[in-house]
């Protein structure tokens, strides 16, 4: 029999150790490790092992460069570090950083709204949800 033991490893069930070890996962033949780490700015590639087990806290200030080696948006990553730092808060980052966006899910969904909709920020109702929804499905039987 099996358990799921985190002792020793007190960020194990962070948001941020687990976005990290799905990414890692999806650079798999892309990207090594090594190659993530030494473009995260790390000499070993330890360090990133330790983060997505949740051993230790991702550093805030390597939130722009772990990013960039990861290939994704440094904002949603930092938000994932600052439930590592403040789980007791997150609450109040939610409130104070609403819903963030990555630059591609600006770039493809909000900004053709906006420009669609003048600005307006209008009320969902079914019919529109439901015209959201048949393209999303749409989208992804094409993909």
């Amino acid at each position: 029999m099996t358990t799921d033991d985190n002792s020793g490893r007190p960020f194990a069930d962070s948001l941020i150790a687990k976005f990290l070890d799905q990414r890692i996962d999806e650079l798999k033949g892309f990207k090594t490790q090594r190659q993530i780490a030494t473009e995260a700015g790390y000499d070993k590639p330890n360090m990133i092992s330790m983060f997505k087990r949740g051993d230790i806290k991702v550093p805030l200030d390597r939130i722009p460069s772990l990013a960039k080696a990861l290939e994704v948006d440094p904002a949603h990553l930092f938000r994932l570090a600052l439930e590592q730092y403040w789980p007791a808060l997150n609450d109040t980052i939610h409130k104070i950083f609403g819903h963030i966006a990555t630059k591609n899910e600006f770039k493809l969904l909000i900004k053709p709204w906006r420009e669609l909709t003048c600005g307006a920020d209008p009320e969902p109702n079914a019919q529109l949800q439901n015209r959201v929804a048949a393209m999303m499905e749409e989208v992804l039987k094409t993909s």
